[in-house]
């Protein structure tokens, strides 16, 4: 998080557009009250919200015409994810995504250690720890000011819970109260 993953995702598709012409299409997972499209940031990518329970609605959208599939905050599709992007690869489309690795307890975000696995390139970016400045690789749940117990959902969205908030944390600053060491 805060790490410039929507940014990097743009500019490593943006000068194929420009110089070969390739064609892209977008999608982010439609997490409760968004809206079906949205065009957004400096390039205008017109993003199509799909469910994020049926990833496989993505195939619908991809036609001939699309070169390149940009899917963002991957980790919040379900495991059927994982066979969209196949049978996209086996369309030849090159598909660039970007989205969390870990989740709030510092453990695999949903079907991202697959999708990792399978991923032809990876980069990983990190952002910067408020605390001490170090390079932060992980999402500190904040609830009430203090970090969020390790049985708290996996997945809720920032600012949709009252006095919840997301910061990046360093290794030595990020904490799960109940989160047993092995």
């Amino acid at each position: 998080m805060a790490s410039g993953k929507s940014e990097y995702l743009l500019k490593r598709v943006d000068p194929l557009r420009w110089i070969s012409g390739a064609r892209y299409i977008g999608f982010k997972p439609k997490l409760d009250s968004r809206e079906e499209h949205c065009r957004s940031g400096r390039n205008f990518v017109e993003w199509i919200y799909v469910s994020e329970k049926e990833p496989e609605k993505i195939l619908e959208y991809v036609g001939v015409e699309h070169d390149i599939v940009l899917i963002e905050e991957i980790q919040f599709f379900n495991k059927a994810i994982v066979e969209v992007v196949l049978e996209l690869q086996r369309r030849m489309k090159n598909v660039v995504f970007a989205g969390l690795d870990s989740d709030f307890r510092g453990e695999p975000f949903g079907e991202m250690k697959e999708l990792m696995f399978r991923a032809n390139e990876l980069t990983k970016l990190y952002a910067i720890c408020p605390v001490c400045g170090d390079k932060a690789y992980y999402t500190q749940r904040l609830a009430n000011g203090e970090p969020a117990h390790y049985d708290s959902p996996i997945i809720s969205v920032d600012g949709s819970v009252d006095n919840e908030r997301y910061e990046p944390r360093c290794f030595r600053h990020h904490s799960v109260p109940g989160k047993r060491v092995v």
